[in-house]
């Protein structure tokens, strides 16, 4: 998970239904701008372009029309993360206030071999982070045997994804400074480090840890470098 920004103001859609009976919030125009807030991600799994997208609400409406309508509770998520958050976990970490500071709350790593899960660490004990440690366990580890089998899925992709980052910064290193190549490179480490990349949270963490990554590249996400955390 990392940091995203919603838009404003809300599509006056939104208010425009609240007033009907209806209970359709999906409407185009939504979906829309929802899907662009969150850069065409899962803002839990941070699966890009995912085959199945849910607007969820990410505190469950239970029928409430304020919320079921409110455009600050709309997120756009995949099926495997939206079926596995249902109103279970209703007070995690919330990925568009910057206070929660979601990207240094919690660590994530997987090692670039096949068979391997996510390492999820939590580096707060409060119990909102634990909650969503809790959750992203599940997301990229799996919890059902229907479930395991959508985390291997997801995690395969994951896998191809990081190989392809760290093949580019083994890259980068390897070149001499004066070498035309490099630069391109860079700009190519740069684009995986961007929101808008496909599990943004992984690569920033390969880059916060190790300090000669991020004398390179840290300034690319200066506003979520790591804090004092942990």
């Amino acid at each position: 998970m990392i940091h995203h920004t919603k838009s404003m103001p809300a599509p006056p859609i939104l208010e425009q239904r609240k007033k009907t009976k209806s209970n359709d919030y999906r409407i185009k125009e939504v979906v829309e701008r929802v899907r662009d807030d969150f850069k065409n991600k899962c803002y839990i799994c941070e699966y890009k372009a995912p085959p199945t997208i849910n607007v969820e609400h990410f505190i469950p409406h239970r029928g409430n029309r304020d919320l079921m309508f409110d455009w600050n509770n709309l997120y756009y998520a995949c099926g495997h993360c939206n079926n596995l958050k249902s109103h279970i976990y209703d007070d995690i970490l919330n990925c568009l206030n910057p206070d929660d500071d979601v990207e240094n709350r919690i660590h994530l790593k997987m090692e670039a071999l096949p068979f391997k899960n996510v390492e999820v660490k939590a580096r707060v004990n409060d119990s909102r982070t634990l909650k969503t440690k809790e959750l992203l366990n599940l997301v990229y580890n799996g919890s059902t045997t229907i479930k395991t089998v959508e985390a291997q899925n997801l995690r395969k992709i994951l896998l191809y994804d990081l190989l392809n980052f760290q093949k580019k910064l083994f890259e980068y290193y390897e070149l001499d400074e004066d070498d035309e190549d490099k630069v391109d490179i860079k700009k190519e480490i740069t684009r995986h480090l961007k929101s808008s990349s496909a599990f943004t949270a992984f690569k920033r963490w390969i880059i916060k840890d190790t300090n000669q990554y991020m004398e390179d590249f840290g300034y690319t996400f200066e506003a979520v470098q790591p804090s004092n955390i942990g």
